[in-house]
């Protein structure tokens, strides 16, 4: 019975590691849409759900056109502030990699959050896109 009981263990750890490498099994993410000024469409996502204080949490946003092409070569500046409570500043780096804007977010309090980005097209006006996040719980 040992023998039986020792081959499904390796079974089902086969199956789970199959099931891992495949990219079956995602990790959770937190995916938040915005709209853009120009009729297109910006989407932040953080690697975690549910987002928690005190940890980094690494995000990309993805920006599209109104035609739903991405857009590439914009600058973004980024402000993560509680909509009711004065914040010290939080403002993570943002650089492209991988196609999409990414970088790496610490929420110090627990409860309703919003990420302002500031978006510099080149040649054209600076856009302000405000992501609402419903809650960010204690770690």
């Amino acid at each position: 019975m040992k023998t039986r009981q020792f081959k499904l263990g390796h079974l089902l750890a086969a199956i789970g590691l199959l099931w891992l490498l495949t990219g079956v099994a995602t990790a959770a993410e937190t995916r938040i849409e915005a709209p853009r000024s120009d009729g297109g469409r910006a989407v932040l996502a953080f690697s975690d759900a549910p987002l928690k204080t005190m940890t980094e949490t690494p995000f990309a946003i993805e920006l599209y056109d109104v035609q739903g092409n991405p857009v590439r070569e914009a600058k973004l500046q980024l402000s993560l502030t509680m909509p009711f409570m004065p914040m010290p500043p939080n403002h993570p780096e943002v650089v492209w990699s991988e196609g999409a804007y990414r970088g790496v977010a610490v929420f110090t309090m627990a409860g309703a959050w919003q990420v302002h980005a500031a978006i510099e097209h080149p040649g054209a006006v600076q856009e302000k896109v405000t992501f609402d996040i419903e809650m960010v719980a204690m770690q």
